[in-house]
C-alpha cells in the first residue's frame, strides 16, 4: 500500500555527495522526510529515495550540511503527468502549424491585372471584390477562373476579352480593351515580324502573345509576337512591343594612301642638272644613286636676258629619304580613320536606338594607292516590325 501511495504522490532518486552525510540524513529523517533504498557508492556518495514532497526539505538542508544533490530518475503519477502534457502541447503545436500552413495555401495573397487602363483595371478589381475574390480571403468556395471570366466578360461591357488564371495563391489577369473603332490602322489586328535575321537578346511585348525567347536565332519574316491570345483564334489584337536582335553587319572602307607619301625623316639629297633644250647634262651628286626609299621633287630654273628666255637653265631635283616608320605610323592611323568612318557610316543606315556593340577587321589590303579595309560589325537593334493580320483568312 505504502508503494502504491508513493507511486501516486511521486518518487524522486536522488545522489548526495559531501563531508557531512549522515547529519545531513539523520536531519532530513528528523523533519519527516521517508529516505528509502539507501546505498553507498563511495565514502562520500550516497544514493536514496524518497517522495517528491520531501524534495523541497532536502533543498533548504543541503547548504547548512555543505551537500550536493543530483536527480536521477522520478516516478510516479506526477512525472506521468507532466510527461503528457509535454507531448500534448508538442503535439497541439504539431497540428496548429497544420491549420496555419492549410490556411496559407489556400488563401488568395494578391490579385495582378495587366493590359488594361487604371481605370478598367480598377472596375474589374471593384467587380472582383463583388464575387468575392479579394486578397485575404480563403480561396475555398470561390468561383472557378472560368465562371470570373464570363461574368466579368457580361458585367464590364468595355472588356473585349480577359483571361484569368490561378497561380498557386494569386490570381493573374490579363485584359483587353475592346476598341470602338476597329478601321485605325493603329488598332487593326496584328503580329511582329522580323525585319532581318539576327539572335534575339531581350523581349517586351506590350500587347500580343510572344513566340520567341532569348537567345533564339531568328530569320527574316518569322513571326516574333502574334495578336491572336489564343491558339484556337477566337480573339485577335494588335500586336505592340520590341524585340532587340543581335545582327551582323559587313562594311567595306577605302581611303587613299597618298597622304602617307609625303612622310620623310628630314634628309635631303640634291642633284643638279643642265638643260640645253631637250637634253639633260648631269652636273652634281648624280653619283649618289637611288638606294632605298625617296620621294622626288623637282625645280627648274629659268634663265632670262632683258625678259627674254635662254635655251639653257638648271634643273635641281631633291630626293627626300621616306620615313618608313612614320609610314606604318600612318597606316594605322588611316585604318583607325577608315574604322571610324565606316562605324559612323553604318550607324547612319541604321534605326534610331540601335548600338553597334563590337566590331572585327576580316581583311586589311593596300591595292591600287588605296587602303581597302572590311569589317564585321556586331549591331543591337529591333527587328520587330508590324505586320497586320486578316481575321477571315
Amino acid at each position: 500500500m505504502g508503494d502504491q501511495r508513493g507511486y501516486f504522490e511521486g518518487v524522486l532518486t536522488i545522489e548526495a555527495s559531501g563531508p557531512l552525510l549522515e547529519p545531513f540524513l539523520q536531519a532530513c529523517t528528523r523533519r519527516g522526510c521517508r529516505i528509502t533504498g539507501l546505498r553507498r557508492l563511495d565514502e562520500t556518495t550516497v544514493r536514496f529515495s524518497i517522495r517528491l514532497k520531501d524534495w523541497k526539505t532536502l533543498r533548504s538542508l543541503r547548504r547548512k550540511y555543505k551537500c550536493r544533490l543530483t536527480i536521477k530518475e522520478g516516478k510516479g503519477v506526477p512525472f506521468l503527468y507532466k510527461l503528457m502534457m509535454r507531448r500534448l502541447s508538442v503535439a497541439a503545436a504539431f497540428l496548429a502549424a497544420l491549420v496555419l500552413i492549410f490556411l496559407a495555401a489556400n488563401t488568395l495573397w494578391s490579385i495582378k491585372v495587366e493590359g488594361l487602363t487604371p481605370e478598367l483595371e480598377a472596375a474589374v478589381e471593384k467587380k472582383l471584390t463583388s464575387y468575392g475574390v479579394s486578397p485575404g480571403r480563403l480561396t475555398i468556395g470561390m468561383k472557378d477562373p472560368n465562371d470570373i471570366q464570363q461574368k466579368l466578360l457580361e458585367d464590364i461591357p468595355d472588356l473585349l476579352w480577359i483571361g484569368v488564371k490561378k497561380q498557386g495563391t494569386s490570381y493573374h489577369l490579363y485584359g483587353v480593351k475592346k476598341i470602338r473603332h476597329d478601321t485605325n490602322q493603329d488598332t487593326r489586328p496584328s503580329d511582329l515580324i522580323a525585319s532581318k535575321k539576327g539572335m534575339i537578346v531581350q523581349t517586351f511585348i506590350k500587347k500580343g502573345r510572344p513566340l520567341v525567347s532569348v537567345y533564339d536565332v531568328v530569320k527574316k519574316g518569322q513571326v516574333l509576337a502574334t495578336g491572336e491570345l489564343v491558339e484556337e483564334g477566337e480573339v485577335f489584337v494588335h500586336t505592340e512591343g520590341h524585340v532587340t536582335a543581335e545582327t551582323w553587319y559587313r562594311v567595306e572602307q577605302e581611303l587613299p594612301l597618298q597622304q602617307i607619301l609625303t612622310l620623310t625623316d628630314g634628309t635631303v639629297e640634291a642633284e643638279y642638272h643642265l638643260k640645253i633644250g631637250s637634253w639633260s647634262i648631269p652636273l652634281w651628286g648624280w653619283w649618289r644613286g637611288n638606294e632605298g626609299s625617296y620621294r622626288d621633287e623637282n625645280v627648274t630654273t629659268d634663265w632670262k636676258v632683258f625678259s627674254y628666255p635662254l635655251p639653257l637653265n638648271m634643273k635641281r631635283v631633291d630626293h627626300f629619304a621616306i620615313d618608313t616608320g612614320a609610314m606604318e605610323s600612318s597606316r594605322k592611323e588611316i585604318e583607325k580613320i577608315g574604322r571610324k568612318a565606316a562605324g559612323q557610316s553604318l550607324l547612319q543606315e541604321l534605326e534610331p536606338g540601335a548600338e553597334i556593340k563590337d566590331e572585327k577587321v576580316l581583311h586589311l589590303s593596300e591595292e591600287h594607292g588605296k587602303v581597302k579595309l572590311i569589317l564585321l560589325y556586331k549591331v543591337y537593334e529591333d527587328i520587330a516590325e508590324t505586320k497586320y493580320i486578316s481575321q477571315g483568312d
